[in-house]
């Protein structure tokens, strides 16, 4: 992570043109935190409807087809948000907490047995799927294939989870799929498939309420069923899934850290909080100006490109006391990891601090120490700041 880059844009250019060349259109680099805040709060002048999770240049067909919540603005935004937001409110997600607090410990017994593990492919990419599957009504034996679907679609800049048989997909039907990657077809097939079911049997769960939901007073398109499904099945769990890794590898380096936790009296909220301001799991997201404005000092010209990096924006000085230290019970904590106010508040924020809460929880039941057997191998990415392996031994409470 460019920290010292961030830093000193924030002090000589807190919103600075970024010319991308090659072709590609360049957009002005948003870095201070309050600057950011005024972004996110301001749909009018700060659409989301050009495509908010890509630098790329994508065009108007392009963003229709793949349009999901995240690239909505109100009124539309509003509605489609409505059809599942009662399912993650803090009295919703409070009835799951003793479930998920199950899962986290079976999960760290688990790391436990082994000792020495990939803490990645043990704790953390398991405890958001496995949630996710219980809230949404997806049935555990496909949690290996949502797991594999968001490998794809959020890591396919890196050679690792990079598939070849997608050269052998048209790029005409690349160019139009969410994320630009066929991976998403074969969710929209488990979706499709669910939705058919609970269109005849509704639950209480989000895919129930995503087959049976209106917006605008009608049925959701098939379109916009299956872009839905597939932003929650990749957005509940890649920025869960890296928080709690950057959290193991926070701990295991900051033993002191580590040790006021164990030793009780720091609300597992407070960690958790802490926890998402220092991994920020996304770097960025992006807007489109509709008008000419002005932000800060400069003047951001109608159709410009407006990148928020919330990544510096959680390290910034002015809001955070030694923000490049990890403090376990860090007060107060505004972070922006699930942006700052405005209508695009994350929808998942109170699932995402129950899980990592029940993380840190366990872990300091469970756990006398826990230590990195190996670097952190990161992932390739622009967008997501994630941890593919996370080698830690992990030694038992006795």
């Amino acid at each position: 992570m460019p920290h010292e880059e961030f830093a000193r844009l924030r002090r000589s250019s807190p919103v600075a043109w970024n010319d991308r060349g090659g072709g590609h259109e360049g957009f002005w680099a948003v870095t201070a935190y309050d600057d950011i805040v005024v972004v996110s709060r301001d749909t009018g002048r700060f659409s989301s409807r050009k495509g908010v999770i890509s630098l790329d240049d994508l065009d108007d067909e392009q963003c229709d087809v793949r349009r999901t919540l995240l690239e909505m603005d109100p009124p539309q935004h509003t509605d489609m948000r409505r059809i599942t937001a009662r399912l993650f409110t803090p009295k919703a997600v409070r009835k799951l907490r003793e479930s998920v607090r199950s899962t986290a410990a079976g999960l760290i017994d688990e790391a436990l047995g082994r000792g020495t593990c990939d803490a990645v492919s043990v704790i953390s990419e398991r405890l958001p799927i496995l949630t996710l599957c219980q809230i949404m009504g997806i049935p555990p034996d496909r949690r290996d294939d949502m797991i594999r679907w968001s490998d794809a679609v959020i890591g396919s800049d890196d050679p690792e989870f990079r598939d070849p048989a997608v050269e052998a997909v048209p790029a005409e039907l690349r160019r139009l799929l969410p994320f630009g990657h066929p991976a998403s077809l074969e969710a929209f097939d488990l979706g499709r498939e669910l939705a058919v079911e609970r269109r005849h049997r509704p639950g209480a769960d989000v895919v129930s309420a995503l087959a049976t939901g209106r917006a605008g007073g009608r049925e959701l398109t098939d379109r916009e069923f299956c872009n839905y499904f597939l932003m929650l099945v990749v957005a509940g769990n890649e920025t869960t899934r890296h928080s709690i890794s950057h959290g193991l590898a926070a701990l295991a380096t900051h033993p002191g850290e580590w040790r006021r936790l164990r030793a009780g009296g720091i609300d597992s909220y407070v960690a958790a909080d802490e926890v998402l301001r220092w991994a920020t799991a996304v770097h960025f997201v992006r807007r489109v100006a509709t008008e000419d404005t002005r932000l800060g000092s400069v003047t951001i010209r109608a159709s410009e490109r407006v990148v928020m990096y919330y990544a510096s924006a959680n390290r910034d000085e002015k809001h955070f006391d030694e923000p490049q230290h990890f403090v376990i019970d860090r007060s107060p904590n505004n972070h922006i990891a699930f942006g700052r106010g405005g209508p695009h508040f994350c929808l998942g924020s109170h699932l995402a601090r129950l899980q990592i809460a029940a993380v840190l929880e366990e872990l300091a039941r469970r756990v006398r120490r826990l230590e990195l057997a190996g670097p952190p191998d990161r992932l390739r990415s622009n967008h997501i700041n994630g941890i593919k392996h996370l080698p830690i031994t992990f030694v038992a409470d006795r």
